[in-house]
């Protein structure tokens, strides 16, 4: 019984995490307008999108192409190419089954 209760939780977890973030954000950019400043903004908050997904989706077949491509886009947001930086991490998070977030 212990156990049947423990996989209710990782399942209401999980369905949590998938569902926030499918979520789109207020006022919603298509990502094709951003300026440095917003992309720097949109790397941010993909990272937090990307790092919340792992604990659900590490491991899973397409977990090592995502996480490849998340890798080259934080290294670009972090190299000062935010624009081909947040590209790169909205595809990761697609990669995932995952609406990525926007501004």
């Amino acid at each position: 019984m212990r156990n049947i209760a423990h996989y209710n939780v990782m399942a209401l977890s999980l369905a949590g995490a998938l569902a926030l973030g499918a979520l789109p954000a207020q006022a919603a950019s298509n990502g094709n307008d951003l300026d440095q400043d917003k992309a720097s903004e949109l790397c941010i908050r993909l990272s937090e999108q990307f790092n919340n997904l792992k604990p659900f989706k590490e491991g899973l077949p397409y977990w090592q192409n995502a996480s490849a491509e998340f890798a080259t886009g934080k290294s670009d947001c972090a190299a000062g190419k935010p624009l081909s930086g947040a590209k790169s991490m909205r595809q990761a998070i697609s990669d995932l089954y995952v609406k990525p977030d926007t501004l």
